[in-house]
């Protein structure tokens, strides 16, 4: 009973103070809690402030570089990109454009290093290999730059892969072409054109670098698909003359340089070029006119194998004036032709056609004998000996 007596009930002044304390210190609190919510979204917006502003100046900065880049000034876009580096330190694509203003502006050394750091990071990007690719055939590295082209080829790329694959696969072949590797870069154009969208553009690109990497025969298969589009490009007709024309095909060269001199674009083609397909043309047309094929008539055939033989034979006997000694090869011509009757008529050849065959082969034979014996021969020999290549391949189309 002591105990409970000592614990008297609170008087109504007293509860009503316990009560005021009780308010007074909630509304501290709240007001504590208010403070600190209030500096939370002020520090935020600062800090949200802060980071737009660092974007805005690396984007700026950015900016700045990549038109000094395209201008040509890869010393101030390499200022410009340091500075938006400074502001965006963990853009890579960012850092691989300095390293890209690095290598324009030939400090290979500083721009090789930086691609190999990014490299340790993003070991499979296609853009990478392809840059140090580029680095390394500057060094004369052969066999890094063609390690590089294929992982390039193999790694991963933003966007467009397929696209960007194929531009590679284009660079590489170049590149072997310049070190005149022409099988291997044959093989890589030839996957380029079987993966290639039906595009007139890219089918001439193609076949431009097929023609540089010796393969007439399928550039010229590229350069018949670019001119089934419509409008017909000048340059797939010329491309066309020019690969059948190489190939000996001289009936199908002088169709497709007649249409290219015809183009209303040739006019403004280097007045070099035109003279160049001019030449070609014509010698077309008189290679044309000098070879008995055999869709012509018999009495045609047998006058221009009549003319040729009169040209060989000039053109042995000028051979043999200037020799003092008579070289084997020139001797065994001359005895070849000994055989042949030395006043042949038409209707003899008309009636014997091994005879019309044998005196052509002997007509090429001499071309080409002649022009190792004697120099590069004009007029209707040099005619002749284009014809002796390959006599088969003259009017295939």
């Amino acid at each position: 009973m002591s105990a409970l007596q000592l614990r008297s009930a609170l008087t109504p002044e007293e509860r009503q103070q316990k009560q005021k304390l009780i308010v007074r210190d909630s509304l501290a609190l709240l007001s504590l809690f208010a403070i600190v919510v209030v500096l939370f979204f002020i520090t935020l917006f600062l800090f949200h402030s802060f980071s737009v502003h660092r974007q805005e100046l690396a984007q700026r900065w950015r900016t700045r570089g990549e038109g000094a880049l395209r201008a040509g000034k890869p010393i101030a876009a390499i200022d410009a990109l340091r500075s938006a580096l400074a502001y965006s330190p963990d853009d890579e694509n960012l850092q691989i454009e300095l390293a890209e203003a690095l290598a324009a502006a030939g400090r290979t050394q500083e721009a090789v290093a930086y691609f190999n750091t990014l490299l340790d990071s993003r070991p499979g990007s296609g853009m990478i290999n392809l840059q140090l690719a580029r680095m390394a055939s500057k060094q004369g590295e052969e066999a890094a730059a063609l390690e590089y082209y294929q992982t390039a080829l193999d790694g991963t790329w933003e966007g467009d892969g397929y696209i960007r694959r194929r531009e590679v696969r284009l660079e590489l072949a170049q590149y072997l072409i310049d070190r005149k590797r022409y099988d291997q870069a044959k093989n890589q154009l030839l996957i380029a054109a079987g993966n290639a969208p039906d595009d007139a553009g890219l089918e001439i690109t193609m076949a431009a670098l097929l023609e540089k990497a010796q393969d007439p025969g399928n550039a010229l298969h590229l350069y018949k698909k670019a001119i089934q589009h419509r409008p017909v490009r000048i340059d797939a007709l010329l491309g066309a003359g020019r690969t059948t024309y190489a190939l000996g095909r001289y009936l199908p060269a002088k169709d497709f340089l007649e249409r290219a001199l015809n183009h209303p674009e040739f006019e403004k083609e280097p007045a070099g070029l035109q003279l160049q397909y001019r030449d070609m043309l014509s010698d077309a047309d008189h290679i044309l006119l000098l070879y008995p094929g055999p869709d012509r008539s018999v009495r045609d055939r047998a006058e221009r194998i009549l003319a040729n033989r009169n040209t060989a034979q000039d053109r042995l006997a000028s051979c043999l004036s200037t020799k003092n000694v008579m070289p084997p090869e020139l001797q065994a011509l001359n005895n070849q032709w000994q055989q042949i009757p030395a006043t042949l008529r038409r209707l003899q050849l008309e009636q014997d056609p091994e005879l019309e065959q044998k005196i052509m082969q002997l007509v090429y034979q001499t071309e080409e004998v002649t022009s190792q014996q004697c120099g590069t021969p004009t007029g209707n020999d040099a005619l002749l000996l284009k014809i002796a290549k390959a006599p088969e391949a003259v009017e295939q189309r």
